[in-house]
């Protein structure tokens, strides 16, 4: 599978995994971040045929009975999480800083050179992104969530 088509997937995640929403935004996946009840994360999914990602048992049950793609994870550990995502859905864990999206609210963001660097700037909430220096821990983050992932590296 190319790693440029799962990049049109569609997440929601449950509060249990907010850290995560933020992690997938960054790599360029549209996803949601749902604090409410088991019955609207599952109405989300069927409804914009999002995969539902959770550490909640009875969720996974509840969606894999309605037929839907649920991904349970038993800890939360985000290059674990990213690695196994990468190794079962074929996700790309390498940042394209052209099909990156607002880590705050899910929208596309703007690729714009200012000032002498790579700048992103969200239309949905005003919010402007660099490589400041948080982006050792991001890079250290990917990478080994690249190291986890069985087979070829992505």
């Amino acid at each position: 599978m190319s790693t440029e088509e799962p990049r049109r997937r569609k997440f929601v995640a449950d509060a249990m995994l907010k850290n995560l929403v933020s992690w997938l935004r960054i790599l360029g996946y549209d996803t949601i971040y749902w604090s409410g009840g088991d019955r609207e994360v599952i109405g989300i999914a069927e409804a914009e045929d999002r995969i539902i990602l959770t550490m909640d048992r009875g969720l996974a049950a509840a969606a894999a009975r309605r037929g839907l793609k649920v991904l349970l994870f038993h800890e939360n550990n985000i290059p674990g999480i990213l690695a196994r995502m990468a190794n079962e859905l074929g996700l790309s864990l390498s940042f394209d800083p052209r099909s990156t999206r607002c880590p705050v609210c899910n929208h596309p963001l703007r690729l714009e050179h200012r000032s002498g660097r790579e700048e992103w700037m969200c239309p949905g909430c005003d919010k402007k992104y660099w490589r400041g220096s948080h982006w050792r821990n991001i890079s250290r983050a990917l990478e080994e969530a690249r190291r986890k992932l069985t087979g070829s590296p992505r």
